[in-house]
């Protein structure tokens, strides 16, 4: 009786939470602008321009430029501060400032303390309004990134990843790398990138999102004056979220030796912004720790088993482990999918599953940064709501729904190797889940 009333209790707060917390976000247009404004009591302010889109935005042959532009917009000076005057005020105020992209959009951010907002808020909107993108900044900013990229090939689990998305998602815009290839980072010219970079300043796409120890008037007033005279330009409409159906269970090997090797198996998801996506976050969650208790636990096959979710406009579900028995492994991963897919959740399962999935939200929330991605990645997937209600979507989730929904996307799996050959067993790696 008491465990039940506790539950009541915290189902009650967490519906409290949410709705306050929808209560306090504010929803702005200022000059074309969309603007998500949400308080906190933190002494710190986060603040993040996102750039719809991703790879959505450039060809394969431009892979990698809009994160090259974005990083440049913050690390190659402004017109009011050269690179080292902006790095020294960033550093003097402890002011961090960013800029990357990945498959679904682009971003420049800045979080600093409150009593130096100011100055975080004009290095913030000069990054955007006026880079330089100064040739010699820009040259070593290149050698930077191609240096990584260079280390990046002599990690399996990156050629893994990489080799796993090509195969997962050949003919579409997540097999385009947004960090790029060593041949298209080293063919980019300045005016290449100065010219994608003013393109991609559009208002109609972008979406700026605020979480701080402001007041709405300071954030209307910062924006009019920083943001105020964006331009401006019609868009394609941007394709919304989708699910992933993969059918058939394929094998993709690339031998290497290697002291051990590395599989990925990718499954298909339901879109994010649909109501099965959380039942499916759910399972996912359980049949991790599943995993790891079947696959290193009881049979010492893998120090890193893994079954993780991504919600991106392609959505798509991996399990991924390494090991030096890799048939005894894909056996043992198939078997537990099975296992699930056949009934196999408890209602225990999903109660430990959500009060894990509950403490890394509240966990997320503590950061102001985190907090304002968050919001903008769920408004550019659909709505900031769903990020604010996701406590009480979680919690409405059944175990009927979290078994049928589990089913319906669990099919092929399209399984990536990398490591010995000679090792791989097609029948094991040919089983359904069915």
């Amino acid at each position: 009786m008491k465990i039940k009333i506790f539950s009541m209790i915290a189902i009650l707060a967490t519906c409290s939470f949410c709705l306050q917390a929808q209560v306090n976000v504010t929803e702005m247009n200022i000059h074309g602008l969309k603007v998500i404004f949400k308080p906190s009591a933190k002494q710190s302010v986060s603040a993040y321009m996102f750039f719809k889109g991703g790879t959505a935005n450039y060809s394969a042959q431009q892979q990698g430029i809009e994160s090259l532009a974005l990083s440049a917009a913050t690390e190659c000076g402004t017109q009011k501060y050269p690179k080292d005057a902006f790095k020294d005020l960033a550093d003097k105020y402890s002011i961090d400032a960013n800029g990357g992209s990945n498959y679904d959009y682009g971003f420049i951010s800045m979080s600093c303390v409150k009593p130096y907002f100011d100055k975080g808020w004009d290095l913030f909107a000069e990054a955007i309004n006026h880079p330089v993108f100064d040739v010699k900044e820009l040259s070593m900013l290149q050698q930077k990134k191609i240096s990584g990229l260079k280390s990046q090939e002599s990690d399996p689990d990156n050629s893994l990843t990489q080799m796993t998305m090509q195969d997962a998602f050949k003919g579409t815009r997540y097999a385009i790398r947004p960090e790029g290839s060593i041949e298209t980072m080293s063919a980019f010219k300045q005016e290449e990138i100065k010219k994608y970079y003013d393109d991609l300043l559009n208002v109609n796409r972008l979406l700026l999102v605020i979480v701080g120890n402001l007041s709405i008037q300071d954030v209307k007033q910062k924006v009019e004056i920083a943001f105020g005279t964006l331009p401006s330009a019609p868009l394609a409409q941007v394709k919304v979220p989708e699910s992933t159906i993969i059918n058939a269970t394929t094998l993709n090997v690339e031998n290497r030796k290697l002291a051990t090797n590395y599989m990925s198996g990718i499954l298909g998801a339901p879109s994010p912004t649909s109501s099965e996506f959380n039942a499916y976050r759910l399972a996912f969650a359980i049949l991790n720790d599943k995993l790891f208790e079947e696959v290193r636990t009881k049979r010492n096959l893998s120090y890193t088993p893994a079954a993780t979710l991504s919600s991106g406009f392609l959505p798509f579900a991996e399990v991924y482990v390494t090991t030096t028995k890799p048939r005894e492994a894909v056996n043992v991963i198939v078997d537990e999918i099975k296992r699930l897919r056949n009934g196999g959740f408890t209602a225990t399962d999903l109660k430990d599953a959500k009060s894990k999935l509950m403490t890394s939200y509240f966990m997320r929330n503590e950061s102001t940064s985190a907090n304002a991605r968050a919001l903008g990645i769920a408004e550019i997937k659909g709505s900031w709501k769903n990020e604010i209600s996701l406590l009480n979507q979680i919690n409405a989730v059944t175990l009927p729904e979290m078994q049928n929904t589990f089913a319906k996307y669990i099919d092929g799996i399209k399984w990536s190797y990398l490591g010995d050959e000679t090792l791989t067993d097609k029948e094991a790696f040919g089983r359904t889940t069915k």
